[in-house]
């Protein structure tokens, strides 16, 4: 796949025939610095520009996570990863007019720069961002500049040039040599009366900004123009005055103007659901565009009109007309425009579209007319261009430092600050995030919660908003009766509707989030003409190929539906519907194809909302049958959490406290949602309160998951005989007729216990019985995860390059699959192959993508593990310190989890660290206390005693280190990092725990 990043403007990315804008926030931040800088760039340099107010550990960690949601994006496996640095060298229009530049191709140069390096994406509180955004925007508005005055001194059309000069003068509005230019080029063209209007503008704006007069050349090239041609009568001026409540829409601003500079765009329709900001947009653009009108610009509102009869009126009384005699009021209206070169803003159009066709007359009669409208409704007219209005852009979570950088945060605490001047933005930004994404950063919503801030705070405005949209149906007297409320608002849209679009907007209301076409026309009964009419009409959005209504929409239409009849048969048919769509993707979830995962990722939401519903009619089987996918879905996607609250609904409700069988079965599916969020004890008790309630229901499903559970986390605990007995009852019960897919895993499992205990030989035979097992049967998710852990035996066999082939093919499948929850592990194994065979550069890679991934998922072992993997790499590069610091964190996770083979891989860590600073007697006590804990498996002890054997070459023979609880002296690596583990160095050269006090 090619795609193509366009920096200049508004930064959007380019694949195909698709083009999509890039979102301001950290990740795009992230994309865009990498895409101008074409080469290596450290992570230390990453984060320290992107989270410079933060500590380097945390930083870090921040711009982890960044790197990884990029992975969600088509292209983000193109940004390359390597020991510490970055590089992405994507096509971009950047490099294509710098490239042009040095080729001195001139007009392709000139054509390239659409403007300002990465607009909207300014962030005030990041002073390291700033500095180096301007200096870009600079450097490369500079080379613009020379490029197109060198241009204009050559033999170029007339209409290009003034064009061209035209912009030079939009980009520094105090340039000299670009207004004389632009009045030179004017005179040319024959417009001298627009080379004197460009001349008093600047004249104005020198004085007013600078307080200066124009320079005496400058004033005798103006007087020196021919005698402009007479003016025709009464020309207007703009009609408008400041809007002090407008906040951003630079984009939005651009594109109107870039539309509008188009001869062909004359009828330009702003349209978007009420309270979005419409009109003040139009107004912003009678201030900015006006001026470039010779005969001016109005602003005419039509709120207050209902019939088309009154339309050429109102928009003489705005243009100043004057009226004749009794005639007709929109012939002279038309007659009066038809010579001019007018922007007329007609504000509110909605009521009169049945009419309006007489917009059409109006473009006919006045060609040099230009036409913005503001309307709820698509005007449906052959020349019109549509300009759809959305909610302002929103901070994420992640943002809550920098909340001032997003217009919807900025414009909350704007309207906060005119009732309660003392509202302390930084202090309550996690809250003004949460209101900005709850109404999805509509304008008048956030006006309207922001009032409320003079008597609650924002954490008490967001919780209300969470129960309901009451807050803001409040009428509010700083506003127009149009806009006192989000009530008003919508029942004006309401009444726009024909009978068969209010019910269907009605039923739509049971969808959460967004949801496909043809999901609204098995629910909601939805034809599609009726789609299309809703999202003219600004009550339904098309995100790429989905749907969705305006949570605020969504709510006050819901109240539309009811709880009657109705209400209860969309309901009941959007439940139907999603536990249907759960059941036809079962096999292919199962197996780990990527297209079935990502149809939940979409449908979560609604998949949740019927999951509930379920619950609440006591619908047993269906709960029972959709609870399989959901646990093999959130195996696959890490959505552990998300999964385990709801079971825990379903467990609590009466429909499982009365069916004994269904709260086995929940119970079963709850604990392994623990055990693979490293719940062990947790895990094992739901676990066994489910295995017993099988001896009077006879479930083998729940049987079988259960004994699954209590195996694995005997395995994780080190409790192998225990772990192999649970896991051979399981393989009897999941015969191949029964369950080929559970049998094939509990072979998997099998071979890891086998591996444990030293058998190799046994552990390879069925970890192959396994794969081939999973093979046959198409499991693309079981494949990955039966490959990982064949080459985790191979690793132990000292077998690198096979190992490494087999990891190599098990990331492809997730990668393919998206398969995030075995990626982690097989990044982890990566990262420890690359170890063994001298390739540190490529183990920094595999460790940071690891931890990346452990990170989204909240895989705690995995984090843990890895983490332990980057102490070793950091002895490696020298840094001691780094060492033990991640180390220290890595351990105290270890403790929490309880995962056995974890706490001798962290204390096989601390001896290394041990060693490399010169404690190498100490490393050997540490190891052969370790060789000889009873909990230590065959590959640890292998392990163990070859470092042992490494050391004692160098050093004599230590007596026995005293016994020690193996949780102590993690605990201890974990508590004495500060101190460098002084006190614990102290016992060890004693030989004794116990003769020097651990640090506090």
């Amino acid at each position: 796949m090619t795609f193509t990043l366009s920096l200049f403007g508004a930064p959007t990315v380019t694949s195909g025939a698709m083009s999509t804008a890039l979102e301001f926030e950290r990740r795009t931040q992230l994309v865009v610095y990498l895409a101008l800088k074409r080469t290596w760039v450290s992570r230390s340099e990453l984060a320290a520009l992107l989270w410079p107010d933060q500590d380097t550990k945390l930083a870090q960690t921040n711009l982890r996570k960044a790197v990884y949601r990029l992975h969600s994006l088509p292209w983000g496996n193109r940004i390359e990863a390597q020991a510490g640095a970055l590089r992405f060298e994507p096509s971009t229009d950047v490099l294509s007019f710098e490239t042009a530049l040095r080729e001195r191709r001139l007009v392709d140069a000139i054509d390239g720069y659409r403007g300002d390096l990465l607009v909207g994406f300014d962030d005030d509180r990041n002073d390291a961002w700033s500095g180096w955004l301007a200096f870009e925007r600079d450097r490369l508005r500079t080379a613009w500049r020379g490029a197109a005055q060198e241009h204009l001194t050559g033999d170029l059309a007339t209409t290009d040039a003034v064009d061209l000069a035209a912009r030079l003068l939009e980009a520094d509005p105090l340039d000299e040599a670009a207004l004389r230019a632009y009045m030179s080029w004017l005179v040319r063209a024959g417009q001298p009366v627009r080379a004197r209007q460009a001349y008093g503008d600047y004249v104005a704006r020198l004085a007013a900004e600078l307080g200066l007069v124009p320079g005496a050349e400058l004033v005798a090239f103006h007087a020196a123009l021919v005698t402009p041609a007479p003016s025709l009568a009464a020309t207007p001026k703009v009609a408008s005055a400041p809007d002090d409540g407008f906040v951003g829409r630079t984009v939005e601003l651009r594109r109107i103007a870039a539309l509008l500079s188009q001869d062909d765009c004359r009828l330009l329709c702003v349209v978007g659901p009420g309270g979005v900001g419409k009109t003040r947009l139009v107004r912003r653009v009678i201030e900015e565009l006006g001026p470039s009108f010779e005969d001016g610009a109005a602003f005419v509102p039509l709120e207050d009109i209902a019939s088309i009869d009154d339309l050429g009126g109102r928009v003489a009384r705005e243009l100043g007309i004057p009226l004749k005699g009794s005639g007709e009021v929109l012939e002279q209206t038309i007659e009066y425009l038809r010579e001019r070169r007018i922007l007329l803003v007609l504000d509110n159009f909605e009521q009169l579209i049945p009419d309006a066709s007489v917009l059409e007359q109006l473009l006919a009669a006045a060609p040099r007319l230009k036409l913005v409208v503001t309307s709820r409704v698509r005007l449906a007219l052959a020349p019109e261009w549509l300009l759809p209005l959305d909610g302002l852009p929103c901070p994420e979570d992640e943002d809550r430092d920098r909340i001032e950088a997003f217009d919807a945060a900025r414009l909350f605490v704007r309207a906060a600050h005119r009732v309660n001047p003392a509202l302390a933005s930084a202090a309550e930004a996690a809250a003004i995030v949460e209101i900005c994404r709850q109404v999805e950063g509509l304008p008048l919503a956030l006006e309207l919660a922001a009032a409320w801030t003079r008597v609650l705070s924002c954490d008490a405005i967001a919780a209300e908003l969470r129960q309901g949209i009451e807050l803001l149906r409040a009428t509010d007297s700083a506003h127009p009766m149009r806009h006192a409320s989000i009530e008003v608002v919508f029942e004006q849209s309401w009444q726009l509707l024909g009978a068969i679009e209010r019910e269907v907007l009605a039923r739509l209301s049971v969808f959460h989030g967004s949801f496909s076409a043809e999901a609204a026309r098995a629910v909601a009964g939805a034809p599609l003409p009726v789609l299309a009419a809703l999202s003219d009409k600004s009550l339904l959005h098309k995100d790429d190929t989905r749907l969705r209504l305006h949570p605020l929409v969504q709510q006050l239409a819901a109240e539309r539906l009811g709880e009657g009849e109705a209400g209860e048969g969309a309901r009941s048919a959007h439940a139907a519907y999603f536990h249907r769509l759960l059941q036809q993707l079962k096999p292919a979830v199962a197996s780990g194809e990527r297209a079935a995962l990502r149809t939940i990722d979409e449908e979560f939401e609604n998949c949740r909302r019927a999951w509930n519903w379920a619950i609440g009619h006591e619908q047993a089987d269906t709960l029972a049958r959709s609870a399989t996918i959901l646990i093999d879905y959130a195996d696959l996607r890490g959505r552990f959490d998300e999964c385990l609250s709801l079971l825990r609904e379903a467990i609590e409700a009466p429909v499982a406290q009365s069916d004994p069988q269904l709260l086995a079965f929940l119970g079963s599916k709850a604990a392994h949602l623990m055990y693979r969020l490293d719940r062990y004890e947790e895990a094992e008790a739901e676990a066994t309160r489910a295995l017993a309630a099988t001896t009077r229901t006879r479930n083998a499903a729940t049987k079988l998951q259960a004994l699954n559970v209590l195996a694995t986390c005997a395995l994780r605990l080190g409790r192998l005989d225990e772990a192999r007995r649970h896991f051979k009852q399981a393989l009897g019960l999941a015969s191949p007729e029964h369950s080929a897919r559970s049998a094939a895993h509990t072979l998997d499992h099998l071979a890891l216990i086998e591996k444990a205990l030293g058998h190799y030989d046994e552990a390879l035979s069925l970890s192959m019985q396994s794969l081939m097992a999973h093979r046959s049967l198409r499991d693309s998710a079981g494949e990955a995860l039966c490959l990982n852990n064949l080459a985790s035996l191979c690793l132990t066999r000292h077998e690198f390059e096979a190992a490494g082939t087999h990891l190599r093919e098990a990331l492809a499948i997730c990668d393919r699959d998206g398969i995030t929850s075995t990626r982690a592990f097989v990044l982890s194994n990566l990262t420890e192959v690359a170890m063994r065979i001298g390739d540190f550069a490529a183990a920094e890679r595999h460790a940071s993508r690891a931890l990346e991934t452990a990170d989204a998922i909240g895989n705690r072992a995995v984090q843990s593990w890895v983490k332990l993997k980057m102490a070793r790499l950091a002895l490696h590069r020298g840094d001691v310190a780094d060492a033990r610091s991640t180390l220290a964190d890595a351990s105290g996770t270890v403790i929490t989890i309880g995962m056995v083979s974890l706490k001798f891989d962290a204390v096989e860590c601390f001896a290394e660290i041990l060693q490399t600073q010169g404690e190498a007697a100490c490393a050997q006590r540490v190891l052969a206390y370790a060789l000889d804990h009873p909990a230590a498996t065959a590959p640890v002890r292998e392990e163990l005693r070859a470092r042992l054997l490494a050391i004692s070459e160098a050093v004599p023979i230590l007596p026995a280190w005293p016994d020690i609880d193996l949780d102590d002296l993690i605990r201890r690596i974990v508590v004495e990092e500060k101190v460098a583990h002084a006190p614990l160095i102290a016992a060890l050269r004693a030989g004794s725990a116990a003769d020097v006090p651990a640090a506090a």
